[in-house]
């Protein structure tokens, strides 16, 4: 059970250290920060979210079973 709890926490800091790490790492061009941490946030909501989200209804539709 706490394993299952520890992989939901993980997932939740997914998001803002993806942010960080972007954010922080050479690969931004100098004057395109904010373009880039848009486009971060964009990949995050097209690929990790849904799986987070997919994850947290199906421990919801277990609970009501």
């Amino acid at each position: 059970m706490k394993s299952k709890k520890t992989f939901g926490y993980l997932a939740i800091l997914l998001f803002p250290l993806f942010i960080i790490i972007w954010v922080l790492s050479g690969l931004t061009q100098p004057g395109r920060e904010a373009e880039d941490l848009r486009m971060s946030i964009e990949w995050l909501t097209k690929y990790v979210l849904p799986w987070i989200f997919l994850y947290w209804f199906v421990k919801l539709v277990r609970k009501i079973k």
